[in-house]
């Protein structure tokens, strides 16, 4: 049997990483999609992989669409519509440079900057996980959950919603 790790040595390990969410890890990532997943997967390293100037996580980063194509290494195109389905889902925030939500895709475009990209707050503390839940909302309990999601969404966008717009 091996003698237990130093604290110091233990410590110096741990500094390179970056706490993910189990209930991602178990729950969410089987029902998304591998561009969704790169992102999710992404905005986690952004936020909780870092602290701020007080040694707390951050719980939001300013990206561009340019760097979550570069770390995702998935186009334009996919890029948005992952942002689509994960705000949609309500897995992430997503805030423009005044604070303001930006829930649909028109108003990501129409800001022309680095936008703010968080976990939704459900996901930030390991108390609040067990106090949500499954998004039972968002996600069924299919065998096909990744095509039902889409479907569930389209079907939103083309009922009597107003032109296309997300439920809220």
């Amino acid at each position: 049997m091996n003698p237990p790790m130093p604290e110091s040595k233990r410590e110096a390990i741990m500094s390179g990483t970056t706490p993910f969410p189990n209930y991602l890890l178990d729950r969410v990532m089987p029902k998304l999609r591998d561009t969704e997943w790169r992102l999710l997967s992404i905005i986690v390293r952004q936020t909780f992989g870092w602290t701020d100037g007080h040694g707390q996580r951050k719980n939001a980063d300013w990206l561009s669409h340019a760097q979550l194509k570069r770390k995702t290494g998935r186009s334009s195109t996919a890029i948005s519509r992952a942002i689509e389905v994960l705000v949609w889902s309500k897995l992430v925030v997503v805030r423009d440079l005044s604070g303001r939500v930006l829930s649909e895709a028109t108003d990501r475009r129409r800001a022309r900057s680095k936008l703010s990209f968080s976990l939704h707050p459900r996901f930030r503390t390991q108390r609040r996980l067990h106090q949500v839940g499954h998004p039972t909302s968002v996600f069924t309990q299919s065998h096909n959950d990744k095509r039902n999601l889409y479907k569930t969404k389209q079907q939103h966008s083309d009922s009597s919603t107003g032109g296309g717009k997300l439920p809220a």
